[in-house]
């Protein structure tokens, strides 16, 4: 199978800018979504019951939101890591910095060895001929038509 993508008309951030103010970028296009109950079913098929599993699921999100807040890193098996990423405004010195110029934090996963692979054999179909326009290059962001 393929990760479907389309071309995007984006305003252009690289070095090149004022030869090419516009590039063409890949945007994946998704089909739908897989349900958490059709994931519950899915495991549910190796035996395992789906209220089981669904019990594990919340522990272990109630247990990576208490180990992340503890300011750990936290593996979760084959599957990968979570830790925080922390990104703040700066300070011309260490006595002007304020703890509240810390920007809320966002979590990072990074995937163990199963999911890299994933990642090295994804293949790339192109999915129509539309391109979508940026809005006369003004923003980075597409204007979809």
């Amino acid at each position: 199978m393929s990760v479907k993508y389309r071309l995007v008309e984006r305003k252009n951030l690289g070095n090149d800018k004022n030869q090419t103010p516009v590039k063409l970028y890949a945007q994946p296009v998704y089909s739908d979504l897989v349900g958490f109950e059709e994931l519950l079913g899915e495991i549910s098929e190796a035996g395992i019951p789906s209220n089981q599993v669904k019990g594990v699921i919340d522990r272990m999100n109630y247990l990576i939101r208490k180990h992340l807040a503890a300011g750990r890193r936290v593996q979760f098996g084959e599957f990968g890591n979570f830790r925080y990423g922390v990104g703040s405004t700066g300070s011309a010195t260490e006595d002007e910095f304020q703890t509240n110029m810390i920007k809320i934090p966002r979590i990072v996963f990074s995937p163990g060895t199963t999911l890299r692979k994933a990642r090295k054999d994804a293949g790339f179909e192109k999915k129509g001929e539309t391109v979508v326009k940026n809005n006369g290059g003004n923003s980075d962001r597409p204007e979809i038509e």
